[in-house]
C-alpha cells in the first residue's frame, strides 16, 4: 500500500536547509532584475528576452539564465521562445505600483549594503558593526560621500515606508491632533499619507537639509503642501517647537541607546507637556514568539553601530532617560507598531 503524504508536510531537515541555501541565490537574482527594472518593461506584457535585455541594458544570454531560475521562483512566467511575463508575485518589483518593493530589493543587492553582511560572522564573534568595519566609515557618515549609494538608500527606505504607510495611517487615531511634525521623515512619504487622510492636521517635514531639498515641490503636487513646512535642520542639536505630535518612523532602531535618548530629548525639548511622541517601528516580542523584528534587529545591528530593535521594555527606559513616559503601544496590520509616549511626571 502507499503511504499518501500531505502537500503541505514539512520537507526533511536536509531538504529545508538547502532551500534556505539556495534562496540566497534567488534573491540575488531578484535584486539583480529590481536594479535593471525587468518588471517595468515586463508590464506592458510578455517579451523576448532579447528584447528585455536591450531595453535594460543587459546581455541577453545571461538574462535568459536568470530570468528562467526566477520562473522557477514564480517572480516570471517562462513561455515558448524565449518569452517572458510578469506573475503578481514580480509585479511588486514595478516602480509604479502602491507598495512598490523595487528600491529595497535594489539596495539589498548593491555592494555598500550586501558587503557587510558577508562580514556578519566578524560581528558576531567581535560585536562590531559590520558596515564601519567594512566601508571605514558608519553608514550616514559612508552615504554623505557616495551619493549614488545615498539616493539608492533612500529608494529602499521609501519603498519600505510605503508598505507600512497604509497600516500607520489607519492604526492611529491622528483626528486629535492639530499639528505633526515628521522627524527624520525623508521625502515625507508617510507625513503625505498621514495629511492625506487627516485633511484637518498641518503637517512639519523635518530632516537634514540636504534631505528634504526639494520635498517642498513633492509635497505640493501631493495635494498637502499648504498644509505642511518643510525645516531641514539636525535632531541631535534641536527640534523645531509647535507640533502636539513627534512622529518618529524607523529612526530609533539606527542608534545606540546613549544617541537614542538625545534625539528623544531633543522632541521632549521642542514638545509642550500636553504634546506626544510616536515612536513608528518594529518592537521585539519579549519570549521567543516568532516576529519580523528579529530579523530586522539583525539588519539594523550589521548596518548601524550600536543600532537595534527594541522591547516594549527597552523602550520604557529610553524614554524615562529622555523625560518621557510610555503610555501605550498601537499595533498595526503590519509589523510596525506606534509607541507613544508623553511628558514624564
Amino acid at each position: 500500500m502507499v503511504k499518501e503524504t500531505s502537500a503541505l508536510s514539512e520537507p526533511p531537515p536536509r531538504a529545508r536547509m538547502l532551500q534556505l541555501i539556495w534562496g540566497e541565490f534567488v534573491a540575488q537574482a531578484t535584486c539583480v532584475i529590481a536594479r535593471l527594472g525587468v518588471a517595468d518593461v515586463l508590464a506592458e506584457g510578455p517579451q523576448q528576452v532579447e528584447e528585455i535585455a536591450q531595453r535594460v541594458g543587459a546581455h541577453g544570454s545571461t538574462l535568459y539564465r536568470v530570468l528562467r531560475v526566477l520562473g522557477d521562483a514564480g517572480v516570471v512566467t517562462e513561455l515558448e521562445d524565449r518569452h517572458f511575463g510578469l506573475t503578481p508575485l514580480g509585479a511588486v518589483l514595478r516602480s509604479d505600483v502602491p507598495g512598490s518593493l523595487r528600491g529595497v530589493m535594489t539596495m539589498l543587492g548593491m555592494p555598500f549594503h550586501r558587503h557587510p553582511w558577508t562580514d556578519l560572522y566578524t560581528t558576531v564573534t567581535t560585536g562590531e558593526a559590520a558596515f564601519d568595519r567594512v566601508h571605514g566609515a558608519a553608514k550616514f557618515d559612508y552615504l554623505a560621500e557616495h551619493p549614488e549609494d545615498a539616493a539608492v538608500y533612500e529608494s529602499a527606505m521609501t519603498s519600505l515606508s510605503s508598505s507600512d504607510t497604509v497600516s500607520i495611517v489607519a492604526a492611529y487615531d491622528f483626528t486629535r491632533l492639530g499639528t505633526i511634525m515628521d522627524v527624520g521623515g525623508g521625502h515625507g512619504g508617510l507625513l503625505t499619507a498621514i495629511l492625506s487622510a487627516n485633511p484637518h492636521l498641518h503637517g512639519v517635514l523635518f530632516d537634514q537639509p540636504a534631505v528634504v531639498a526639494g520635498t517642498a515641490e513633492e509635497l505640493s503636487r501631493a495635494g498637502v503642501g499648504d498644509r505642511c513646512t518643510v525645516v531641514g535642520g539636525d535632531f541631535f542639536e534641536s527640534v523645531p517647537e509647535g507640533s502636539d505630535a513627534y512622529l518618529l518612523s524607523d529612526v530609533i532602531h539606527d542608534w545606540d541607546d546613549e544617541h537614542a535618548v538625545e534625539i528623544l530629548s531633543s522632541c521632549r525639548a521642542a514638545m509642550a507637556d500636553t504634546g506626544c511622541v510616536l515612536i513608528a517601528e518594529m518592537v521585539l516580542p519579549e519570549g521567543a514568539a516568532p516576529s519580523t523584528a528579529k530579523l530586522m534587529d539583525v539588519e539594523v545591528m550589521v548596518m548601524s553601530s550600536g543600532g537595534r530593535n527594541r522591547t516594549e521594555a527597552q523602550f520604557r527606559v529610553l524614554l524615562d532617560q529622555a523625560g518621557l513616559r510610555l503610555t501605550r503601544i498601537v499595533p498595526s496590520s503590519g509589523p510596525v507598531s506606534l509607541v507613544e509616549a508623553v511628558a514624564g511626571d
